[in-house]
């Protein structure tokens, strides 16, 4: 009885991930956004401190507050 038991349920196992595997599978991907609407988005920071210079690449309509270098917040530069 034991083995039929462990049978039915890895045939519930592979049943339910195959099931999950299609499903994946048809789901289609994300549109591919407008080249017209992609905008750049660089800003360079410097630290008042050390004079060291960072190029920051961030995404488009979000606000990110400067990071930090010798515990102070860095500037545009």
């Amino acid at each position: 009885m034991l083995p039929v038991v462990i049978a039915v349920a890895i045939g519930i196992a592979i049943f339910g991930s195959s099931i999950w595997v299609v499903r994946l599978l048809a789901t289609p991907p994300a549109p591919e956004p407008d080249p017209d609407d992609v905008v750049d988005v660089a800003i360079d920071y410097r630290c008042t401190v050390c004079g060291m210079r960072l190029s920051v690449t961030q995404a488009q309509d979000a606000m990110h507050s400067a990071p930090r270098h010798c515990r102070e917040e860095m500037v545009e530069a």
